[in-house]
C-alpha cells in the first residue's frame, strides 16, 4: 500500500492526469472493501438470492480504516497542489506508519505531518514536549483504564441481559456513552502525548462534544479529524451548500451514511450513520429555514439525549439486541434491573458527568502547561494508579474499526 500510494503521488505530482489519482483512489477503496467488507457484501448477497458463497473470515490488517483515509487525502492534495510530493519515501513511510495515532487515530493531513518530520529544530530533545506529553499520556491513560474500562462493567450488563429495565437500560446507555468518549479520546490523549515527545504535534481529535448545543456543534468536537476529512474530500467535492438546500441535505446524508458504513461492515453501524445524518438536514432546517433559536441548555439536553440513544444503535451487534435495549426503556418492573446493577455504577456515571461538564479537554493543557513539581506529581500519580488498576485485558473500542 506505501509502495503504490507513494508511485502515485509521484505520478500524479508530475503529470496532474486525473487518470492516476482515480486509479490510486480506487486501489485504496479496494483494499478496505476487500479486508474489511468483503464478508458482509457476501453475507447478503447469499441472504438475498439465496446463494451460498463461502464467507472468507478475513482478517483485518492494523489501522486499515485510517491508513487509507490518510493515503487517499494525500493522493488529493497532491493533485490539488497542496503537496509538494518532494519528501522521501522513508518520510511519507513514517507520516502513514507512525505508530501514535496508526491503529485508531487521529486521521492526519500530509501538509501537517511530514513538515515536521524534516523540521531540524524537532530532531532534538526538548525537555518541555517531554514532559508535556507524558502528562497528556497519562491524562489518556487514565482515562481508559480508571473510567472506561470501569463504565464498561454496566454498559456489558446492558447489552447481554435478557430482559432490561429502565433502570438497567438508563445506566447502562450512559455507561457506554461515556465509556466510549473516554476510551476513544483517551487513545487520541495518549497518542498525541507520545507524538510531544517526540517533538510531534498531532491534531485534536476532541474537545468536550457532550458539551455540544447542537448535533452540528457535537460533530465539530468529536472525532474532529474524520469529520475534516468527511468534509474536505467528500461533502464539499459534492457540492457542500453551494447548490441549495435540497442538495445540501442529500450531501451530509451521504456524508454520514458513509461515516455510519466506514465504522463497521453492519447494518446497525448504517443506521447509525443515517440517524446521524437526518439529525444534521433537521438542525440545517430548523438554523436556515425556520430561523428558530433554541436556548443553550435544551439545545444541550436534546443533543446529549439523541447521541446517547444513537450509540445504542453502534453498540448493539444486531436489530434485534437493540430493538431489546431500546424495549427496556419502557420496562418498569423487572428483576435484571435491581439484580444486577450495582450501587457503584451510579458513582462512574456521576464522575463521567462532571468530568465532561466541568474540566476542560486534555488537548488544551498544551499551550498552557508547565513543569512544576504539581505538575509531576500529578502525572506520576495517574500513572502510577493507572498501572495498578489495569488488571485485565482492555482493548481499545475503536481497534475494532
Amino acid at each position: 500500500s506505501l509502495c503504490v500510494n507513494y508511485g502515485a503521488g509521484r505520478l500524479i505530482f508530475r503529470s496532474r492526469k486525473r487518470i492516476f489519482l482515480t486509479a490510486g483512489i480506487l486501489f485504496n477503496v479496494f483494499l478496505l472493501g476487500y479486508f474489511k467488507y468483503y464478508d458482509f457484501f457476501v453475507e447478503n448477497l447469499n441472504l438475498i438470492f439465496r446463494s451460498s458463497f463461502a464467507l472468507k473470515h478475513i482478517l483485518l490488517p492494523l489501522g486499515i480504516s485510517f491508513y487509507t483515509f490518510q493515503q487517499i487525502a494525500y493522493l488529493i492534495d497532491v493533485f490539488n497542489g497542496r503537496e509538494k510530493s518532494r519528501y522521501s519515501f522513508l518520510t511519507y513511510a513514517l507520516f502513514i506508519c507512525f505508530f501514535p495515532q496508526l491503529i485508531a487515530g487521529p486521521i492526519v493531513l500530509s501538509n501537517e505531518m511530514m513538515p515536521q518530520f524534516e523540521d531540524p529544530e524537532k530532531q532534538r530533545l526538548i525537555p518541555r514536549n517531554v514532559a508535556t506529553g507524558l502528562f497528556i499520556f497519562s491524562l489518556g491513560l487514565a482515562k481508559k483504564i480508571l473510567l472506561a474500562d470501569q463504565l464498561a462493567l454496566t454498559a456489558d450488563l446492558l447489552f447481554t441481559a435478557e430482559a432490561p429495565d429502565i433502570l438497567l437500560t438508563a445506566a447502562g446507555s450512559l455507561s457506554y456513552m461515556f465509556q466510549i468518549y473516554f476510551d476513544f479520546s483517551g487513545y487520541c490523549d495518549m497518542a498525541v502525548g507520545i507524538g510531544l515527545m517526540f517533538n510531534v504535534l498531532l491534531p485534536a481529535n476532541f474537545l468536550s462534544p457532550y458539551r455540544a448545543s447542537d448535533i452540528q456543534e457535537f460533530w465539530r468536537t468529536w472525532h474532529i479529524t474524520l469529520g475534516r476529512f468527511l468534509s474536505q474530500f467528500l461533502y464539499f467535492p459534492l457540492g457542500g451548500s453551494k447548490k441549495g438546500l435540497v442538495f445540501t441535505c442529500f450531501n451530509l446524508f451521504v456524508v454520514f451514511l458513509v461515516s455510519g458504513f466506514w465504522h463497521g461492515a453492519g447494518w446497525t453501524f448504517v443506521l447509525w450513520g443515517c440517524a446521524h445524518g437526518i439529525a444534521m438536514i433537521l438542525h440545517r432546517i430548523w438554523s436556515k429555514v425556520l430561523h428558530c433559536a433554541m436556548p443553550r441548555i435544551l439545545g444541550v439536553v436534546l443533543t446529549f439525549l439523541f447521541v446517547d440513544f444513537a450509540w445504542i444503535l453502534f453498540r448493539a451487534e444486531d436489530f434485534r439486541r437493540a430493538k431489546r435495549v431500546f424495549g427496556g426503556f419502557l420496562k418498569f418492573s423487572a428483576e435484571t434491573g435491581n439484580s444486577l446493577l450495582a450501587g457503584e455504577a451510579y458513582v462512574w456515571i456521576l464522575a463521567a458527568f462532571g468530568i465532561c461538564f466541568l474540566l476542560p479537554p486534555a488537548y488544551s493543557f498544551i499551550k498552557g502547561f508547565r513543569t512544576s513539581i504539581a505538575a509531576w506529581i500529578v502525572t506520576l500519580a495517574l500513572l502510577v494508579v493507572s498501572i495498578c488498576y489495569f488488571t485485565r485485558y482492555s482493548p481499545f473500542i475503536y481497534f475494532n474499526f
